[in-house]
């Protein structure tokens, strides 16, 4: 028993041992690598399914490639978006860019964290429930230039993780534009 026992923690512990999780990363640092590149890139393997949960999105590249995916090669395309950012500072900008996909057909849904309502803080992207794309970097035409990270997985498991969590904020931040939506239709009404 204790031989059997030996031999089981052994071999556990040699198989996590052997699998260094970057071989199958591809890791971007800007300013000093092209984010925006691979980025786009990355979107380009979509077949199926674009899921994106972005705190800043204003980088008129990625509209156009996102409306390209869906008008051209049937992607379905779907957005979360934060609420402060689409109000504040680049909120002319950030509109614009969501007029341009709500047009298209693209989903887009803005709103905040469930609890406190919060900022919806994420940068990730979800391609076909099989890659993935998170890091610190914003859809914004300036994180190029900003200290931030992107890391690119081909990973099922961790594709499911992502967007289950989107799925889960997709809810609340859908009922809670929605509840918003039916508080200025009853504001219009009562003037």
């Amino acid at each position: 028993m204790l031989a059997f026992a030996a031999g089981t923690w052994t071999g556990y512990h040699a198989n996590r041992g052997d699998v260094d999780p970057q071989n199958y990363i591809t890791t971007v640092f800007t300013p000093y690598d092209d984010a925006i590149s691979h980025y786009l890139s990355f979107l380009d393997k979509a077949k199926k399914s674009v899921y994106i949960a972005g705190y800043a999105y204003t980088d008129q590249r990625i509209t156009d490639r996102l409306i390209e995916l869906k008008i051209k090669r049937h992607v379905d395309v779907h957005l979360l978006l934060d609420l402060s950012q689409t109000a504040g500072r680049s909120g002319e900008r950030e509109m614009a860019q969501i007029d341009q996909l709500r047009a298209a057909g693209i989903e887009v849904v803005i709103g905040t964290s469930e609890k406190s309502h919060q900022i919806m803080h994420d940068k990730y992207t979800v391609l076909d429930e099989l890659y993935v794309e998170s890091g610190s970097w914003n859809y914004t035409k300036s994180a190029n230039d900003q200290a931030n990270t992107l890391d690119f997985i081909e990973s099922p498991r961790r594709a499911r993780l992502f967007l289950n969590n989107w799925r889960r904020m997709h809810n609340f931040m859908q009922s809670q534009e929605a509840d918003r939506e039916s508080g200025r239709s009853h504001r219009t009404r009562r003037r």
